[in-house]
């Protein structure tokens, strides 16, 4: 398991990544509504369709989202990554979770009450739209990946999942989740996948290291 992290390193990182100035009362009432959580590899979080209270912040470590049909067969709908919010359904909804999660590394999280963060948001109009601003973001992440699963083959799929997770001063990606996960990501049968990465490979379009690729060029 990892190096425990101090609450208030965690809370940080949570008012960073919204962006919030002069966020002290804030921080404050996050650490009264707040938990930190740890997680080992393979550690369920919670279950499609169960009740719960929490919505999550992933603090570090790598979180699978998912669903599951009546024949057990996975559909996976997201990887969460440090600095990323899951199960904020619940602050609009305050139901049940509509998927599952399950920890892929150990991780650490910060689960906050979803109820006492709702009337958070209700009372501070700044903190409202900045979440608003980073759920904007996921739901455009969705859509993207919707369009990649309905209408592009499975070489144009990878391509632009590299293209996702690749950064403005670097042509290098690392590939931190298993490679069958990210099949199960992007609609594709692992040795499908298998077969794109070594024709991309053979192309010249990529170089493979271990976990990293270098993107030589791009379609």
């Amino acid at each position: 398991m990892k190096k425990k992290i101090d609450k208030a390193k965690a809370i940080s990182f949570f008012i960073d990544r919204v962006k919030l100035e002069d966020a002290g009362e804030l921080i404050e009432h996050l650490d009264l509504i707040s938990s930190v959580v740890y997680k080992k590899k393979k550690e369920l979080i919670f279950l499609e369709n169960q009740q719960g209270r929490h919505v999550y912040f992933l603090v570090s470590g790598s979180i699978k989202l998912f669903k599951t049909n009546e024949e057990g067969k996975e559909a996976v709908i997201h990887f969460v990554e440090p600095g990323e919010f899951f199960a904020e359904i619940l602050l609009f909804l305050h139901n049940r979770y509509p998927v599952s999660a399950m920890a892929i590394k150990d991780s650490v999280l910060l689960a906050i009450d979803a109820q006492r963060m709702f009337e958070l948001i209700e009372k501070n109009p700044s903190f409202a739209m900045r979440l608003i601003g980073v759920f904007a973001q996921r739901l455009n992440y969705m859509a993207n990946i919707i369009k990649n699963l309905s209408i592009m083959d499975a070489r144009t799929k990878f391509l632009n999942y590299l293209k996702s997770l690749r950064s403005t001063e670097s042509n290098v990606v690392e590939l931190n989740i298993p490679k069958q996960e990210i099949a199960l990501l992007l609609g594709i049968a692992p040795e499908t996948f298998s077969r794109v990465l070594k024709q991309l490979s053979n192309d010249g379009y990529i170089e493979m290291e271990g976990k990293k690729i270098r993107i030589l060029k791009e379609e």
